[in-house]
């Protein structure tokens, strides 16, 4: 356990001190193809119709993951941070691309399931779409559950099956708006060397406002917000974003960025993020309820 610590550690500190960097570096990994497992709902439109047992496979939650605000810098389902051109009314058609890694945690063990997602996406903070893209990680039936997600919210979200996902190993994932309402996705586990990219048949979205780039460790939802995960502290680095044409990490100085912490609807600190590292690439965020 101690040794995987260290390993962990070791790799967020490269990536913090590593330069500004943007798409996933596929020379160096190994492309494979992978299946999209589709995770069933009853309603696009309604959260609270969402059912919690994927149809298919009984043994894994189906949840949704919509941004579920309390007031400015707090959030019931988000911790992490955003960058937006202004924090009360972003401006539409901005972000252009989100990039991040993180590293896989090892989940404390609990008496009952508990679930929680990393990701980054563009949307969601100030509207009603999310185009997103992470790993989940949960604990089901006694024991951790990881593996590789996307949703181009509000539509289904899929299970990326074939990617692998293991406790301690660094995954690096993109957002990237190409043109004529298409996303580019692609994810990457360093450890593993391995890369995969989504069909862009399944990233068209008519309504993304490309409002707000998001680094986001989330409690998931379906029909109400689910028990968080017990993560300890998540890591994640190389965050940055193109916003107006311009490229930077989350503070770069042409946009502005916000802190989310998640709480209960009662204030209760959920989860946390540290500050920004001195580049503004890197943050962790802390486990402190359910």
């Amino acid at each position: 356990m101690k040794l995987m610590h260290v390993r962990n550690l070791l790799c967020v500190i490269l990536l913090i001190f590593s330069p500004i960097v943007g798409a996933i570096d596929r020379e160096n990994l190994t492309y494979i193809e992978c299946e999209l497992r589709l995770r069933e709902r009853s309603s696009r439109k309604h959260q609270d119709d969402f059912k919690l047992t994927d149809a298919k496979n009984s043994s894994y939650a189906s949840f949704t993951h919509p941004h579920i605000p309390v007031k400015e810098g707090t959030s019931q389902n988000w911790s992490g941070y955003v960058a937006v051109t202004n924090i009360s009314k972003p401006k539409a058609f901005t972000v252009n691309a989100v990039y991040g890694s993180w590293v896989v945690p090892t989940l404390q063990s609990a008496s009952h399931n508990t679930w929680c997602s990393m990701w980054v996406g563009i949307d969601g903070y100030s509207d009603s779409t999310v185009e997103q893209l992470g790993t989940e990680h949960d604990w089901y039936n006694g024991q951790q559950h990881d593996y590789a997600w996307f949703e181009m919210y509000p539509n289904y979200s899929y299970e990326i099956t074939g990617f692998p996902v293991s406790p301690g190993d660094m995954i690096t994932a993109s957002v990237e708006y190409q043109d004529n309402n298409v996303f580019l996705l692609s994810i990457a586990n360093i450890t593993a060397g391995v890369h995969t990219t989504i069909p862009t048949s399944y990233t068209t979205s008519s309504t993304a406002r490309r409002r707000s780039a998001e680094w986001v460790m989330e409690a998931p939802y379906s029909g109400g917000i689910l028990p968080l995960s017990h993560f300890n502290t998540a890591y994640f680095s190389s965050c940055n974003a193109t916003i107006g044409y311009m490229h930077g990490p989350i503070n770069n100085k042409p946009w502005v960025n916000g802190m989310l912490t998640m709480v209960k609807g009662n204030g209760t600190v959920k989860a946390a993020p540290s500050v920004l590292s001195s580049g503004g690439q890197a943050f962790s965020v802390t486990w402190n309820h359910e």
